[in-house]
């Protein structure tokens, strides 16, 4: 196999504020919650920020977060994506190979922008999103794409890529021409997602099992009704419902577990469930249980929520192994 991970997602380029939760009020955003906009609505919410601060900016997008853990760990990555042909498209290119992941696509739409994600963490640690999707959701299917994904080891994406239709049937298409041995992973994402298209999440298990499923408890019910653990077991071969600071819970091999929380001051939970599910399928790749493997995401997940950012820095990534090794 060329690759221990090939994704499929949404490439947004994240524009971070840090605000008081009035603001997020004022703006008709949901708290806590993706909200989709305009690119032009986009520039009227930064021109309304008290203070006229300069954003945080980075290469994002779920999955591409997962990605950047997972190959900065030590996974071979590649990445299916729609970019514009525009200066935040080729910052998106070189931040991907900058981070050893393999952009997969090599067209760029010309009349497109790339896609944006204004990100607002408030004094509580919460964030509040309103992104303009722009080329990220018009994904043109290729070929390609299928033998691509037929190279990996894993197929991952994420629920915000159910959110338009060249995106999802796009995605639908790698996932039926898959081959039975490369495994499927996925992200819930965001429980107002799987709420608007739960149909669309119901055709693609109908297709095939999740082989790995990522969710928190919000996105676990609004998929599966408040008996989730029972239902989420028909529907994947392994789980983990992650519960903010409370323990999760993870489900391999017919059995629940609980794992334990770390107790950390957090201050931005933005890419907390990102690092979670790249941290943990690094250690599937490397033949651990999904449970061990759980208990490693849970870890890189406590160190993320104590930083600015949705991602560690080069030498944050490498000291994950052997500060996890020291902490167990």
């Amino acid at each position: 196999m060329k690759f221990d991970i090939v994704g499929v997602g949404n490439a947004l380029v994240d524009e971070t504020f840090y605000v008081k939760r009035e603001f997020v009020d004022s703006t008709g955003l949901n708290f806590n919650s993706f909200k989709p906009f305009s690119y032009e609505e986009q520039e009227e919410l930064i021109s309304n920020i008290p203070g006229n601060p300069m954003p945080e900016i980075m290469c994002g997008g779920s999955t591409t977060n997962s990605l950047a853990a997972a190959s900065n760990l030590g996974s071979k990555c590649g990445l299916i994506c729609q970019l514009g042909d525009d200066e935040r498209g080729s910052l998106y290119v070189n931040n991907l190979k900058d981070n050893g992941i393999e952009p997969l696509n090599k067209f760029h739409h010309q009349s497109l922008k790339t896609g944006r994600c204004l990100v607002f963490i408030t004094p509580n640690s919460e964030r509040t999103m309103g992104t303009y999707l722009g080329a990220s959701e018009r994904l043109v299917d290729n070929s390609e794409f299928i033998s691509q994904a037929n190279n990996a080891k894993i197929i991952f994406s994420e629920g915000y890529q159910f959110t338009s239709d060249e995106n999802y049937f796009a995605f639908l298409n790698i996932l039926k021409g898959c081959n039975p041995e490369v495994k499927f992973a996925l992200s819930l994402s965001d429980p107002g997602v799987v709420d608007a298209f739960r149909d669309r999440f119901k055709e693609v298990i109908s297709i095939r099992n999740i082989d790995y499923l990522f969710c928190n408890q919000e996105e676990a019910v609004a998929l599966a009704g408040q008996d989730f653990k029972e239902e989420l077991k028909k529907i994947a071969q392994n789980f983990v419902v992650t519960n903010g600071s409370e323990n999760s819970t993870i489900f391999e091999n017919n059995r629940f577990y609980d794992l334990d929380a770390y107790k950390v001051e957090a201050i931005d939970s933005n890419g907390a469930g990102d690092i979670f599910a790249g941290a943990t399928l690094f250690k599937v790749i490397e033949h651990e249980s999904f449970l061990e493997a759980c208990k490693f995401g849970n870890f890189a997940s406590s160190i993320i929520v104590q930083e600015k950012s949705p991602r560690l820095t080069k030498t944050g990534y490498k000291n994950l192994i052997h500060n996890y090794r020291s902490s167990s």
